[in-house]
């Protein structure tokens, strides 16, 4: 009977993690074990990218690992060595890991697709994507209908893998990065809306966050959102006359008041924020739907800056 993965495991009676505890333990042993079987990345490589990846990073690595097989029921052939390292999903799984752990995480990296997408050739060919691009330069805007020549057909599906994280993506790439989009260059505005006096602000996007739905193979479900930055004018008050009697050293203006130092200047969990902190965010978000277009209607991570 030839020897499993599993075998190797079991054998080596695995006490805990031993590379990092910032991974699951069967992920952390894996890659432990496929270092000293296979090679091409070492344990300061894991270490590294689990202290840079962030929950979707991390998600997608184990993704990769799964995708090998390893512990699949393997018959006669036993566990394979040459075949896996000799892969191109273990070549995908090595390069994404150490891209993470060199870089420093996914804020490091292009805001859209990078090279380390194992996903994103599965929908379109590297080929194809440079006959898009050519034909979006010809026409000067993304096209949806474009990638419909090259068969590439959404799901008609709640959340779509095509329409919600590859077109996105390809858009992205096409101009050139997060900064080119209209979202990024939309102006500053002014609202007078919740009791405001005239407020200046501009919601800008970060990056461009997205998980691949693999809820039909018993996987995670997608998402896509954005991280987003809001500037708002740090004199911003609400329209109500005051008594002069109230004014004093110690007055400060409503938007003030209402993000205190200890929420500014920080990307953070929308539910980080307060009710009525969170409802000032996405009614000023509401703003600029013109402008985010045909990609994500949500945002996920939010910076608030007084300026």
């Amino acid at each position: 009977m030839q020897t499993t993965f599993k075998d190797i495991l079991l054998r080596e009676n695995y006490n805990g993690n031993m590379i990092t505890g910032d991974l699951p333990k069967i992920l952390d042993n894996t890659l432990f074990t496929l270092i000293h079987l296979l090679g091409g990345f070492d344990t300061s490589d894991v270490i590294n990218f689990a202290r840079n990846a962030n929950h979707r990073e991390k998600k997608l690595l184990n993704k990769m690992v799964d995708d090998l097989h390893l512990y699949d029921k393997v018959g006669v052939r036993g566990f394979d060595k040459d075949s896996i390292v000799n892969s191109s999903r273990y070549r995908a799984l090595t390069i994404f890991l150490k891209t993470i752990a060199d870089t420093g995480g996914a804020d490091s990296l292009m805001e859209q697709r990078s090279e380390t997408d194992p996903y994103f050739d599965e929908y379109i060919k590297p080929e194809y994507k440079k006959l898009i691009f050519k034909q979006w330069d010809r026409l000067g805007n993304a096209d949806w209908n474009v990638l419909k020549y090259f068969d590439i057909i959404g799901e008609d599906e709640a959340f779509d893998n095509v329409a919600d994280v590859v077109y996105p993506l390809l858009v992205i790439e096409w101009l050139g990065g997060v900064e080119n989009t209209d979202f990024a260059q939309g102006p500053w505005m002014e609202t007078s809306e919740m009791g405001f006096d005239k407020l200046r602000f501009k919601v800008e996007p970060v990056r461009f966050d997205y998980l691949y739905d693999e809820s039909a193979n018993h996987g995670s479900r997608g998402y896509s959102c954005w991280d987003i930055r809001v500037l708002i004018d740090k004199d911003g008050d609400l329209g109500l006359p005051v008594n002069p009697e109230f004014i004093n050293n110690d007055y400060l203006p409503f938007i003030q008041d209402l993000f205190p130092e200890s929420n500014r200047n920080k990307l953070t969990s929308h539910r980080s924020y307060t009710e009525d902190q969170y409802e000032l965010i996405e009614s000023l978000w509401e703003h600029y739907d013109q402008y985010i277009g045909d990609f994500a209607g949500s945002f996920c991570r939010v910076e608030v800056v007084l300026v």
